[in-house]
């Protein structure tokens, strides 16, 4: 949702279908059990082979604990998988710490329906931001961004704590989130515990 995603929808075998409102994807294919159930990540590729249409590639998300065999048997089925490490990570919203802003920045957050929308502005002009989209229970943290000249002051942990106060607010209770290299080390610091790998390929 926090990217123009309009809908997801459970097929009831174990795959989510996510029609995406970025440019470049038609639709994304998420299988949290990729292995256990590799014959679901075998139908998610036929899936996102066929889903681009002319608007954009079909992609595949999978949660995993075995990353190089999941890979191999994503291009194996032809599709291009994307080489940097990501992860699930997830955390009880009631044990992420309070955390105070320097009086320096401005914090605001404001509600566009289910999505949380979080930014630190200094003399006006946004340093930090986020993004935290509430379904249900779960609330999902995406695009926590630090301006580099701004980074190393507490910016990005202010602004998760914002997000998370926030979607308690609305009944969250769970944080879900997917996290690169560079957010791996802030998450950790504030609690957030790595469930799985995350491999994500396209159609080529």
């Amino acid at each position: 949702m926090s990217r123009g995603w309009t809908k997801v929808e459970d097929d009831n075998d174990g795959i989510l279908t996510v029609r995406a409102g970025e440019e470049n994807r038609a639709m994304e294919y998420v299988v949290l059990d990729a292995d256990d159930k590799p014959e679901r990540v075998e139908r998610a590729a036929e899936l996102a082979l066929t889903a681009g249409g002319g608007r954009g590639a079909g992609w595949i998300t999978l949660a995993t604990d075995d990353r190089e065999a999941r890979i191999e048997q994503l291009e194996d089925l032809g599709l291009e998988v994307q080489r940097e490490q990501d992860w699930l990570m997830t955390i009880q919203l009631s044990e992420q710490p309070a955390l105070k802003l320097s009086d320096r920045y401005s914090l605001h957050s404001e509600v566009e329906s289910d999505l949380i929308i979080t930014r630190a502005t200094l003399h006006g002009g946004v340093v930090s931001s986020g993004r935290m989209a509430v379904v249900g229970e779960d609330a999902v943290a995406d695009r926590i961004e630090t301006d580099p000249a701004h980074r190393r002051r507490g910016l990005g942990s202010a602004v998760m704590a914002s997000l998370v106060e926030t979607a308690a607010a609305q009944g969250a209770k769970r944080g879900i989130l997917i996290a690169s290299i560079d957010g791996l080390r802030l998450y950790r610091s504030l609690g957030w515990k790595v469930v799985a790998d995350i491999v994500i390929a396209r159609s080529r």
